[in-house]
């Protein structure tokens, strides 16, 4: 589940990235490489961005469902009462 409405990333996500981001700024005072960690973090994100871009997805598709449904229900009942009427006379 994310956050808020803005990022991908949910609460684990977002303590690992927090923690990675720590990790790199001790790791660049002291000197070293950081392209590792800064990998990882980028990783994560995609990861929450592919996520959270299928699941929009599957949103859509069952909302696009439901109208289709709705609309196929309307349409028949309106058959139904057309083809009633014309039987009757």
């Amino acid at each position: 589940m994310r956050i808020n409405d803005r990022d991908d990333v949910n609460h684990t996500e977002t303590a690992r990235i927090t923690l990675l981001g720590i990790r790199i700024a001790l790791r660049e005072a002291k000197g070293k490489p950081t392209t590792h960690l800064e990998m990882r973090a980028d990783r994560i994100l995609d990861r929450a961005a592919r996520r959270e871009a299928d699941k929009e997805e599957i949103r859509r598709a069952a909302e696009d469902a439901r109208r289709q449904a709705e609309f196929d229900r309307k349409k028949r009942r309106a058959v139904d009462r057309a083809t009633r009427k014309h039987r009757t006379t």
